[in-house]
């Protein structure tokens, strides 16, 4: 009897440790691993950010804060054929506005050609051109952020779930938090920030997918 409570307690008391631990203790310790091995294809498949310098030992402090929100990828991607189909809008708009007007437009842009000031029976139209292209600029630089924006969320939920082929329709939150952690580096031990990220999302059916911790940033503490 006495020896199968102690086992009982044995087991009992790995639970609490598991229970009081960190979470991110593992891919705290695969990051740390990768780092000091130099292994930059592993560190490439769970991490955002490398770090430069061989860490003797490291030790998680505390949580400093912990988020839930909306995972954004989905509103990225309206965002992005938002406004693809505004630069479509515009130039039709250009196109209609310009049908009966080819003759002074051209008269326009020759004036501009020759360095000569527009005709001012012209420059309604000119300003009237000058408004339709600069838009039609300003649109083409919002497409190309939005579409780095969505490529950029799709590296980082790619991280955490995987290579998934339906990653844009998942839906669900993401989880930010950040640790302090204390690295011993050439014997000294300094104060870090680290920031995570993970997953939680779901496809249209209900089904959970599958996500795990990844690093997001590291930085000194301020």
């Amino acid at each position: 009897m006495i020896k199968r409570g102690a086992v009982a307690l044995a087991v009992l008391m790995g639970l609490l440790v598991v229970a009081c631990g960190h979470p991110e203790q593992s891919v705290v310790d695969q990051y740390f691993n990768a780092v000091n091995a130099r292994d930059t294809q592993t560190l490439s498949s769970f991490a955002a950010v490398t770090f430069d310098k061989k860490v003797d030992r490291w030790d998680i402090k505390q949580t400093l804060s912990e988020e839930k929100k909306p995972a954004p990828l989905p509103d990225l991607v309206q965002k992005a054929k938002d406004a693809d189909a505004a630069v479509s809008a515009n130039k039709k708009a250009a196109s209609a506005w310009s049908l009966d007007r080819f003759s002074d437009i051209d008269a326009v842009r020759e004036a501009r050609k020759a360095g000569k000031p527009v005709p001012a029976k012209l420059s309604e139209t000119a300003t009237k051109w000058d408004d339709f292209n600069t838009k039609d600029r300003d649109l083409k630089k919002s497409i190309a952020m939005s579409k780095e924006a969505v490529d950029r969320e799709k590296r980082s939920v790619a991280r955490s779930i995987g290579d998934v082929d339906d990653v844009e329709s998942l839906k669900g939150e993401v989880t930010e938090k950040q640790i302090e952690v204390d690295l011993t580096i050439n014997g000294q031990v300094q104060p870090y920030v680290m920031t995570l990220r993970k997953y939680d999302l779901k496809r249209d059916n209900g089904q959970r997918v599958n996500s795990r911790w990844v690093i997001q940033n590291l930085q000194p503490k301020a």
